[in-house]
């Protein structure tokens, strides 16, 4: 169950896409269910990356000289103990590259829980991208934790 810290903004450290992305997913959720879409979704234990041990504001900076961009349009992606996420990023070898490293970060209070899987770009293959076709996360995990090993940026595996 989302307590009342998650249902709230945490101030400064999330962004507006982020917020706009909380208020109004879930109700574009209900709506797409009845016609077999969907908004929101839980994330895969299987997407674990691990937990950065830095403050939001530094990580997304960390994240953007990866090359990783904010990704407003993703589903929003709900934790296995119902926590929405609080932040939604993309790295693509360019802007209409077919395929995308797709990172979900989570604030589990001391740090960023970082979620990552491989899938087909929306901009370049929308209809694969939806529904799931090409979606890797073993290919995902591996590409995020090399990303992060290399740029000296530790994380822990709880």
């Amino acid at each position: 169950m989302a307590t009342k810290r998650d249902r709230r903004d945490l101030g400064a450290e999330l962004d507006r896409i982020t917020r706009v992305r909380r208020r109004f997913w879930p109700a574009v959720d209900g709506a797409l269910e009845r016609v077999g879409g969907y908004a929101q979704c839980v994330m895969h234990p299987s997407e674990y990356v691990g937990r950065v041990e830095r403050e939001f504001p530094a990580f997304a900076t960390d994240l953007r000289a990866m090359g990783f961009h904010r990704e407003p349009i993703a589903a929003l992606k709900l934790h296995a103990d119902g926590r929405a996420s609080a932040g939604s990023w993309v790295r693509r070898a360019s802007t209409f590259a077919d395929e995308q490293l797709h990172v979900t970060l989570f604030d589990p209070g001391d740090g960023v829980e970082v979620c990552a899987h491989w899938e087909y770009s929306w901009l370049t293959h929308p209809v694969k991208h939806y529904r799931g076709i090409g979606w890797d996360t073993d290919r995902g995990v591996r590409a995020m934790r090399d990303l992060l090993s290399r740029n000296d940026i530790a994380y822990v595996v709880d």
